[in-house]
Order: C-alpha cells, then sequence, then structure tokens
C-alpha cells in the first residue's frame, strides 16, 4: 500500500506525547530565543545511540511549553495534524509537573492543554482526550499531584494516567500504590512497559491492572505474557519507528508488529513522538506495509478497529468511533473489516 491510500484510512491514536509532538512551525512562530533554532533540533537520529540521546530533544521543546499560551497552542497543532491524515480520534499524553518552571498550576496547565483540544476538535472535528503522565523517577509528591490533576479532570477532557520514563532503572512495581490509588478513583490508566526494559515490567503492568501498555516490544518471545495479554485483553500501543530509533527493536523485519497481532494479541500501531521522530500514523503503517507484505488494509482497519475498542472512553463513545470505521468498510467493499 502507499501512503495516499494508507492516508484515507480513518485511524484511531492512543500514544502521542504532547511535547515529542508539538511541530517545529507552532514553535518557530514564537520566535524562540534558542541560537540557530531549527527543524533538525526537534528531531532525533536515526538511529540514536540509546534512549537518552532520543529524549535530549525534548530538552529544546519543553522551555517552550511554560505558558498558558504554548500549551494550547501545542494541544491545538497536534489535533491539526491528526486531521491532515484522517486520524478520527487521538489521545494525547503530557506531564503537568514539566511544564511548572514560570509557576503555573497542573490546572493551569491541563486547562489549558484541553481547551487546545477542544479548540482543535471544533476547527478540524478530531475528537480527542488528554492522558496525564506520572513519571519514573521523581519524587511521589510529583505523581501524587499528577493523580490530583487526573481526578479533577477526568470526565472533562482527561481519560487517564500513564506512567513514562527511564523503566530500566524504575520497574512499574515501585509504583504501585499510586495505580492502586487510581483504580480506586476509576481512573483508565496505561503504563509504559517493555519498551527498553524486561518482558517482566509487562507482566507485572497487567497484574496491577493496566488495561493499555506503551510499546510493549519485548514481549514476542515470551509465551507466558502473551497469553496473559489475551486473557485480559490487554492493548498494546506500539510505535514502530521510535522503537526502531531507541533500539527496542534491532530492525524492521524484527518488529514484532505482525507476529504479536497474527497470534491474537491485541496489537496496535501509533507515533509515539510524531516532531521527534519525524513521523505520521500514515507512516508508521507505510513503514510496515513495506516490509510486511501481509499488512494490507484489512489489517489496518482491524488494527484501528481494536484500538477504538481499547479507547479510554464510555462505550457509547468508542461504539461510535467503530461505527466510523465500518462505515469506510461498507463504502469500500473490497476492504474485508471482519
Amino acid at each position: 500500500m502507499d501512503k495516499k491510500e494508507i492516508k484515507k484510512l480513518p485511524k484511531i491514536e492512543l500514544h502521542c506525547h504532547l511535547d515529542g509532538s508539538v511541530s517545529y512551525y507552532a514553535l518557530k512562530n514564537e520566535e524562540p530565543d534558542i541560537e540557530g533554532f531549527s527543524k533538525e533540533m526537534l528531531q532525533a537520529p536515526v538511529p540514536c545511540r540509546n534512549l537518552k540521546e532520543y529524549l535530549q530533544c525534548f530538552d529544546v521543546v519543553l522551555p517552550l511549553l511554560q505558558t498558558e499560551t504554548m500549551l494550547e497552542k501545542a494541544a491545538f497543532d497536534v489535533i491539526r495534524q491528526a486531521a491532515e491524515e484522517n486520524v478520527i480520534y487521538t489521545e494525547v499524553r503530557f506531564s503537568p509537573g514539566l511544564h511548572c518552571e514560570s509557576g503555573l498550576s497542573h490546572s493551569q496547565i491541563c486547562r489549558a492543554v484541553l481547551k487546545g483540544l477542544e479548540k482543535g476538535e471544533e476547527k478540524f472535528g478530531v475528537k480527542s482526550r488528554a492522558i496525564l503522565c506520572m513519571m519514573r523517577g521523581k519524587p511521589s509528591e510529583y505523581n501524587n499531584k499528577v493523580l490530583d490533576a487526573a481526578e479533577e479532570f477526568l470526565g472533562y477532557g482527561v481519560a487517564g494516567v500513564d506512567l513514562a520514563g527511564n523503566e530500566a532503572a524504575y520497574p512499574p512495581q515501585i509504583y504501585e500504590g499510586f495505580f492502586k490509588r487510581a483504580e480506586n478513583a476509576h481512573i483508565p490508566f496505561a503504563i509504559h512497559a517493555g519498551e527498553c526494559g524486561s518482558a517482566e515490567n509487562v507482566k507485572t503492568a497487567v497484574e496491577m491492572g493496566a488495561k493499555r501498555i506503551g510499546h510493549g516490544v519485548a514481549i514476542v518471545e515470551n509465551e507466558e505474557i502473551k497469553e496473559l495479554c489475551r486473557k485480559y485483553k490487554v492493548c498494546l500501543e506500539m510505535c514502530p519507528v521510535s522503537n526502531l530509533q531507541t533500539g527496542a527493536a534491532e530492525d524492521i523485519f524484527q518488529y514484532p508488529f505482525w507476529q504479536l497481532y497474527k497470534e491474537g494479541v491485541c496489537a496496535t500501531i501509533h507515533t509515539d513522538n510524531r516532531t521527534v521522530s519525524n513521523t505520521s500514523l500514515t507512516n508508521e503503517w507505510a513503514v510496515l506495509t513495506e516490509k510486511f507484505s501481509q499488512i494490507d488494509r484489512d489489517v489496518i482497519l482491524k488494527a484501528n478497529l481494536a484500538a477504538a475498542g481499547a479507547a479510554f472512553l464510555p462505550e457509547g463513545e468508542k461504539k461510535k468511533l467503530e461505527e466510523t470505521i465500518l462505515k469506510y468498510k461498507l463504502q469500500n467493499p473490497s476492504v474485508q473489516v471482519l
């Protein structure tokens, strides 16, 4: 399949980081006080030496996202990008504590991002929600404030929480208490696991109640954990381009999406960081279809139906997304979805 065909397909994006996806053009218009500011400063090398090198791009972006105006603008910009490639629903994640340098409160930060998402939906018709990220390696107070904000805005634009950061140094079980709090508050949650850490981190995350796993590539050779994911209908949020950049996957021919998909694991595809990885959801699928001939429109639509079903939304709203994808199938009878 070529990119033009893929671009037309209705798509769901569940794993998209705000700070890694705001475009150069949105930032450039604010005339940042950075010598030699360029698009290349926001893009990670291909490949990176390690995850640390990949994350250095965020050191450039984060100082520019410290005002309500810029947070709103960044969120709007991400929705604009999604609309350009027929993404019909996206969950945009960010960690409020990373945007407090100018004195903004978590509530102010969340309101600004949610305002940008709302404006984007009004202008472009792309439905969206926010996910708030707790961070590995941060003090308890930091992550409790994230949960405070999630409780405040749950149902008002925030759909759930996540745990991101250095997985190898900070395995999921360290944060079990935070997820018990989330569960008690009925806050859905995902956990970054099995990206640059062991498959056991995915097992722990699932046993802690995670319904979605950020990345999860490490489970491909572990039959026990794959069965666990199937049993509990856990959705993997896979991000091929960034996984290849960071070394989570050695090369595209060994990328585990197709194997996991055909083995019945709920494997879905997302961008992770549109700007840092210089990618789009269309490109993510194009990279896969170029190397795996088995991945056709049927597979792409089925995976997006699975992503719709895994969205942190009420059942009625998920059903509407599924109906949009199925409607596309009916209008394109050569596409066999069911």
